[in-house]
């Protein structure tokens, strides 16, 4: 019997997994949380939290295949991968509690909970893994339309209250009444329908045209040498982008050079002419090292001069640093792959840029940084009227990390309503408009460049103005759904 349910789990698991890239079938999300939503229901708290957990495996575990990639040894990814499936452990022991409440208030406590302990997971411990949210699988369905007014948590609620819904209605069509089961499944696909009809504007008070960069891999030894060389081969691409095309802004990608150009010479000499060559500012990613460890920065550079930049402020753990670095080197020596910790700069994530005599705010989120809510969020109220997200994606190789990425690019266009460019050291880069059309995407692993006239956008979305105060909700919403489900199983006969 538990094996049943768990197989049941497993394949829910699997097919949230397929949602998201590289299979990409955004709908599978529905009978992914429904399968969960079965596993749990009528069991014990125990029971549900082992179902929970082996679907957060079946998801996790093949979601972030890449990190074995990066690292190059299975530990971290199957821990990582373990840690955030306990998250949905947690969950599935709720729903389990919640079974017998009555459908509609149990699917709203249901949705909650799983949004609210989804915020906790992105952001604790360490900053948290904003990964895998079910709100980014919605990107090829019509409830991407629901992100400006309901911010990612709301897209997560509303996604995960429909399939629990249509769980309730499965549970009917099988047992009775089953006018109530299709009454259920009806309104639910009528909702699903109704999204389509949300508005997303395009339109601007202004256009910029950026000119993006992807140098494409350097197959060179990992040394100073190779960091060099990435950086020439922005600068090639660069010269093809310009011989023919009129840009206001060049964007190089993250980690475009990994020395120092405040300090490092030779490095510096190749933006310099770049800069100068182009005759526009020029955004590009680079590092500052300090006697305590490193800084990620995207630098602004103008007339060959550095004049500004952003420092990312949610470095990824384990990725970028090693917390309690002592602690797990007792445990692996793969925390020796990060060799210089990288150190937390201070938001909000945004630079002016000078273009045509006035100044433009941008949002300069920095790789993974595109995932969290409250950099996003905040560059955003600090005035970025467009998203810059610069990546590093050299150590993935030829996984769906990008395609990921690029997901959650698309996902924050539409939540902010602002124009988007993802730049890749070697893919994949990208173009988003504020309704989440993708107009230009490169191809990975090679060198590429491109140009797109995007509008300016300056209003804020509900989602802008009060995403914090949602997030609040939907953690609190995790202690009445606890308080509900331990006073529904003491209520049980």
């Amino acid at each position: 019997m538990h094996f049943r349910y768990s197989l049941v789990a497993a394949l829910g698991g699997g097919l949230m997994w397929a949602s998201f890239d590289p299979i990409d079938m955004s709908a599978l999300a529905f009978p992914a949380l429904i399968l969960l939503a079965l596993a749990t229901h009528g069991r014990s708290v125990w029971a549900g939290f082992t179902a929970g957990t082996v679907w957060g495996l079946a998801f996790f575990l093949p979601l972030i295949s890449w990190a074995w990639t990066a690292v190059g040894e299975p530990l971290p990814w199957a821990a990582l991968s373990l840690f955030q499936a306990l998250f949905i452990g947690v969950t599935g022991a709720l729903w389990a509690g919640l079974s017998r409440v009555k459908t509609i208030p149990g699917a709203l406590l249901g949705a909650v909970a799983f949004a609210g302990i989804e915020v906790i997971r992105t952001n604790w411990p360490w900053g948290g893994f904003p990964w895998g949210m079910v709100a980014y699988s919605q990107v090829g369905t019509p409830l991407l339309r629901t992100a400006p007014y309901l911010s990612a948590v709301g897209v997560t609620a509303l996604t995960v209250f429909l399939a629990l819904l249509l769980a309730s209605a499965l549970r009917s069509l099988y047992r009775g009444p089953r006018l109530a089961g299709m009454v259920t499944s009806l309104a639910v696909v009528g909702v699903i329908g109704l999204c389509l009809f949300i508005p997303l504007s395009v339109r601007g008070y202004d256009t910029l045209t950026v000119g993006w960069v992807q140098g494409g891999p350097d197959r060179g030894e990992h040394d100073e040498t190779r960091a060099l060389n990435v950086t020439l081969r922005h600068e090639a691409e660069t010269t093809k982008l310009l011989a023919d095309t009129e840009i206001d802004v060049l964007l190089w990608p993250e980690s475009a050079s990994d020395r120092d150009i405040r300090v490092d010479e030779e490095a510096a000499e190749i933006v310099r002419r770049v800069s100068l060559g182009a005759g526009v500012p020029l955004l590009l990613g680079t590092q500052e090292y300090v006697d305590e460890g490193r800084y990620n920065d995207y630098a602004l550079v103008v007339d060959g001069e550095l004049v500004d930049h952003y420092s990312k402020s949610r470095p990824v753990p384990f990725g970028e640093y090693i917390p309690m670095r002592e602690f797990f080197a007792q445990i692996t020596d793969a925390v020796d792959q990060v060799s210089t910790d990288m150190l937390a700069g201070e938001g909000p994530a945004v630079l002016d840029v000078p273009v045509a005599g006035s100044s433009i705010t941008v949002a300069v989120p920095i790789c993974f940084e595109i995932a969290v809510d409250t950099v996003v969020q905040d560059a955003v109220r600090a005035g970025g009227d467009a998203l810059i997200v610069p990546v590093n994606s050299a150590s993935f190789g030829s996984s769906a990390e990008s395609e990921q990425q690029l997901e959650q690019t698309v996902f924050r266009a539409v939540e902010y309503s602002r124009a988007a460019v993802q730049v890749s050291t070697e893919g994949v880069s990208g173009v988003v408009m504020p309704n989440g059309t993708v107009i230009d995407v490169s191809q990975k692993q090679v060198a590429a460049s491109g140009s797109a006239t995007i509008p300016l956008r300056d209003t804020l979305t509900p989602a802008a103005r009060f995403g914090h105060i949602y997030r609040g909700a939907a953690v609190g919403g995790v202690l009445l759904a606890l308080v509900w489900a331990i006073s529904s199983r003491k209520d049980r006969p």
